[in-house]
């Protein structure tokens, strides 16, 4: 949509934004009372930790804005095929014996330390579980990771957990079908679908990107966004991503606008002509404090990723910024995350550290084949699984507040 139609649409755009979020409201007034009708017969008579109803998921959110809409957002969606069950089922419990096998790139110089990071999380869920004897460990170098399948494969193992990087997944390609899997990772071409057999658990930015993609959705904000995008391979990942899933909600393409240090100067100037309902912010690094400053105007929203360094963290240039960002580096102190070290210094080392720790108990579920459902509230964010939806991910909403992050406040 361009400057003029933005500008002939935008009042109606505001009065749907705040019919629908009326709607809305109205539906979680729903969910909230019929959870306090049923928690009497859910909830534990006495001692135990108590029991709350868990919050709305994303695509539960999203789907109750489809149905107020007509199902709009799903035009075009291609239906999802069932998980098939396994031929054979493994034992269920974990043995002594090595039931699953994490398999990374340790010895290779580019991915060592991103590998150690994993590792760790997945050693301490697995040590927490009293199961680190029924887990092998496989750390491999560049080029070897078909060989190191292969070893987990002889094994015996019921569940594997790999491989951390795209060029390793794709060498898996020539490889006979796997073991139940729990992939880090994603293809190059987001495309290509995995095989039913291999399951991605991963903290892309693309994941971000289509997160973010339907909380604006949800909170009304498809009026006129704008992508302001230093195209960075990554943030040129990511502004794709998003525009992706932005195209397959139904809804008009966003604008997409090139930031550069060059023109800062006149950025504001160029937004306020497109007048945005909502920015998208895929810039990184020390340009991200530079481009938040132009769009305090207007809600923006930004993947986890554009800060990588703790003076970043605590940058009070971000706040107002929303993220998606795991759990554990919103909420650090939570009840949930007890058994957790201390945050390390680095966001990204702590993205890895969970998503180890929530590999290995996504992985323990699927001992004996994949289960009919699981819901696990994890580190990296809400981790939901259906033979019908297959394995998905959803982080944290955020905002940042004098440098720090807090939860952000959701319809």
């Amino acid at each position: 949509m361009g400057h003029d139609g933005a500008l002939r649409g935008i009042g109606g755009d505001r009065k749907r934004a705040v019919a629908v979020n009326a709607i809305l409201a109205l539906f979680v007034l729903f969910l909230a009372s019929w959870a306090v009708l049923t928690s009497a017969q859910t909830a534990p008579s006495s001692g135990g930790t108590g029991w709350t109803a868990p919050e709305p998921t994303v695509q539960e959110r999203l789907d109750a804005v489809e149905a107020l809409r007509g199902g709009k957002a799903r035009a075009g969606a291609q239906p999802e095929k069932p998980l098939p069950l396994p031929s054979k089922a493994p034992p269920k419990t974990l043995s002594k014996e090595p039931s699953i096998a994490l398999i990374l790139p340790g010895k290779a110089p580019a991915y060592s330390s991103a590998a150690q990071a994993v590792k760790a999380g997945f050693i301490a869920a697995a040590e927490a579980a009293q199961a680190k004897e029924s887990c092998l460990v496989i750390e491999h170098g560049d080029g070897e990771v078909v060989s190191a399948f292969q070893q987990a494969t002889d094994a015996g193992v019921s569940v594997m957990v790999g491989p951390l990087v795209r060029d390793d997944l794709e060498a898996l390609r020539a490889m006979p079908p796997l073991a139940w899997t729990i992939v880090l990772t994603q293809f190059g071409d987001e495309e290509t679908k995995l095989p039913s057999n291999l399951l991605p658990l991963t903290l892309t930015v693309e994941s971000d990107a289509r997160f973010l993609a339907r909380e604006i959705f949800i909170e009304g904000r498809e009026g006129n966004p704008v992508v302001l995008s230093n195209e960075t391979p990554l943030m040129k990942r990511f502004a794709d991503a998003f525009i992706d899933e932005w195209l397959r909600l139904g809804v008009a393409p966003p604008e997409r606008v090139r930031f550069s240090t060059e023109d800062i100067a006149t950025l504001k100037t160029r937004l306020e002509a497109l007048s945005p309902s909502a920015v998208l912010l895929a810039v990184e690094g020390n340009d991200a404090a530079l481009a938040r400053v132009q769009t305090k105007t207007w809600p923006t929203y930004a993947s986890g990723h554009v800060y990588q360094r703790q003076e970043q963290f605590e940058a009070v240039a971000l706040d107002g910024l929303q993220v998606v960002e795991i759990p554990w580096l919103v909420t650090p102190q939570a009840a949930r995350f007890k058994g957790l070290p201390p945050l390390p210094v680095s966001p990204a080392t702590a993205r890895l550290y969970a998503l180890g720790y929530d590999a290995f108990q996504t992985a323990a579920a699927f001992l004996g084949g994949p289960p009919e459902a699981m819901e696990l509230e994890g580190a990296t964010g809400a981790i939901r699984f259906s033979r019908k939806e297959g394995l998905a991910r959803a982080g944290q909403l955020a905002v940042f507040e004098k440098g720090r992050l807090r939860p952000a406040e959701t319809p």
